[in-house]
């Protein structure tokens, strides 16, 4: 994420993203209008210290998009930022990564199921990397652009 400023990771890290002008959906109802197909993974942040949510920090494909969140383009530094805060995580597990030799993971799909009231989320990318996460909890979605302006989702 090295062309992005110091305030995502501060934010992130910090938890001060302002998640009072996020939209709460479930995952079914945020991939019925959006997609995470080709976005980029900045990083997913659990927040051990302190509670059991996680953040995950993603750069949002604008291809993708409708253009009243962001215009449509190939050029990745200007994709608007998504952060998703997922609450009550029980376990995350990560599989298949290895090094890719400077290459950023783009997301392949997303997909979630719910067994026994506990959510399973997962996201595999391009190179064959999985992330699992178990929650039972809410999951917040909040877009901005990259000077911080939220953007409607």
């Amino acid at each position: 994420m090295g062309e992005h400023s110091d305030w995502v990771y501060r934010e992130v890290v910090e938890d001060t993203l302002p998640w009072s002008e996020a939209k709460e959906y479930s995952f079914q109802q945020f991939s019925e209008k959006y997609t995470l197909h080709d976005s980029v993974w900045i990083g997913l942040f659990y927040d051990v210290a302190y509670e059991n949510n996680i953040i995950m920090a993603i750069i949002w494909d604008a291809v993708w998009l409708p253009d009243e969140i962001a215009q449509s383009t190939s050029i990745v530094a200007e994709w608007p930022l998504l952060f998703v805060k997922i609450e009550n995580v029980s376990q995350v597990s990560t599989s298949g990564y290895k090094d890719i030799e400077g290459l950023q993971r783009g997301i392949g799909t997303a997909e979630i199921e719910e067994v026994d009231g506990t959510h399973l989320l997962v996201i595999s990318d391009h190179y064959g990397g999985n992330v699992e996460i178990s929650f039972a909890g809410k999951l917040k979605f909040l877009a901005t652009d990259r000077n911080r302006k939220v953007l409607p989702i």
